[in-house]
């Protein structure tokens, strides 16, 4: 990655500052790629030789735009954890980190970056690793390591696991605001796996867990239907091909003409049938979701409860590292702020089945008295966003490798089911 030119005995810091809040400023407002040194300078009063001489590159100064937001957001510091027990520390911690990450403007700063990791990955990358800073919470999980209480993993990587299922992965970056009793099911959920584990939970039949509705997939969007002489076939390449484009190119960039022209429909045989660009937008993104649906194969069954837990992790990993997923969930990320409604339901379509089923599971183990849980289907969701590595795979890039892939559901396993 290119560097920032050091400092020098005439930089101004003044000017360096005025040029980051400026920076930020126009990455709020227009987003990253739409940000250019040009504008950044003329925001910040100050020449583009005097931002180039502070700042090498477009991607060096959005990694220091985002690191002074999160200094910025975690001036407060993490809570003194020394005297609390783990289930109070877990608490504390959990209600710090998604304080802190939903603050708004690291929220749009986040999203930034996902939208950077497309064109940038090295910078992307850089920031994830950024994000993941040791805190005091990697002390908690290290003492319960040292009593036998958690399994021998990375303390560090424990905690940052914490963090992912306080901050709900890339629900916040949807839009997806939790009432205060779902911040609070899901805590008490983060502290039961990181206290207790799933074995020694609440008891068997908790009305929580008996009594919670599973969540029910939205409905498909239903197109304006048009008679005519183009194919069903001929519709479905033209929602594939429009998927793709959206998801390269982003909702405002993708030309209807040209998805038109490619897919031998012209345009106003699109129109009539989907209504407006919008329309198309929701149907191409109902179309990648049916597509991804029926890639997604059976979850593993089994008699053993870990040998199954571990297939799961594992199957779910593999499936959410397909590059087809991985950018269908950066453009929901990317289009949330001005498609909130149609995002939201493609997000629950895409995720429910698997959540679902994996709930429906853990009822019957609870029912059945081989695990304990306050609530089975933040407990599913929960597995699933650790299995699938979080939001990581939006920010980073993780090569596949089978042996990691295993050890990484062996892990989750060890953490969750004890």
């Amino acid at each position: 990655m290119t560097r920032a030119a050091p400092s020098s005995p005439n930089e101004d810091p003044p000017a360096r500052m005025r040029i980051l809040q400026a920076a930020r400023e126009a990455i709020l407002a227009a987003g990253f790629l739409e940000t250019s040194m040009d504008r950044i300078a003329h925001q910040a009063g100050a020449s583009k030789q005097t931002l180039y001489a502070l700042f090498s590159s477009r991607e060096q100064l959005f990694r220091e735009v985002l690191r002074v937001t999160m200094d910025e957001s975690g001036e407060e510091g993490a809570p003194d954890m020394r005297t609390l027990d783990v289930a109070d520390a877990t608490r504390a911690y959990a209600a710090w980190v998604e304080r802190s990450a939903t603050n708004p403007a690291n929220l749009e700063l986040y999203r930034a970056n996902v939208a950077a990791a497309g064109v940038f990955p090295e910078l992307a990358a850089d920031l994830h690793r950024l994000r993941r800073r040791a805190t005091p919470f990697s002390g908690i999980l290290a003492d319960q390591q040292r009593a036998g209480r958690l399994p021998d993993l990375d303390a560090d990587r424990l905690a940052h696991w914490a963090g992912v299922l306080a901050i709900g992965g890339v629900r916040p970056l949807l839009g997806l605001t939790p009432t205060p009793r779902e911040r609070h099911a899901n805590i008490e959920a983060i502290v039961a796996t990181f206290a207790r584990g799933w074995r020694t939970g609440p008891s068997p039949g908790d009305p929580a867990t008996a009594s919670a509705p599973l969540p029910a997939a939205p409905p498909r969007s239903v197109p304006i239907e048009q008679s005519g002489r183009i194919s069903d076939a001929a519709w479905t390449a033209l929602l594939r091909l429009a998927a793709t484009r959206f998801c390269e190119a982003g909702f405002r960039a993708a030309s209807v003409e040209q998805i038109g022209a490619q897919a031998g429909i012209a345009k106003m045989s699109i129109y009539r049938r989907f209504g407006n660009k919008q329309g198309l937008f929701a149907a191409a993104l109902d179309q990648a979701v049916d597509d991804r649906l029926a890639a997604r194969p059976p979850m593993p069954r089994g008699d053993d409860i870990a040998d199954t837990l571990r297939a799961i992790a594992y199957a779910h990993d593999r499936f959410a590292q397909q590059p087809e997923h991985v950018a269908l969930i950066r453009l929901l990320v990317a289009e949330a702020p001005s498609h909130a409604e149609t995002v939201q339901r493609i997000w629950h379509r895409l995720v429910t089945p698997a959540h679902a089923e994996l709930a429906t599971r853990l009822r019957d183990w609870h029912a059945a008295g081989a695990i304990r849980l306050p609530d089975s289907a933040i407990a599913a969701e929960h597995f699933l966003l650790l299995a699938a590595r979080g939001n990581r795979r939006l920010t980073d890039t993780i090569v596949w490798d089978e042996d990691e892939a295993a050890d990484h559901a062996r892990s989750l396993v060890a953490l969750v089911y004890r």
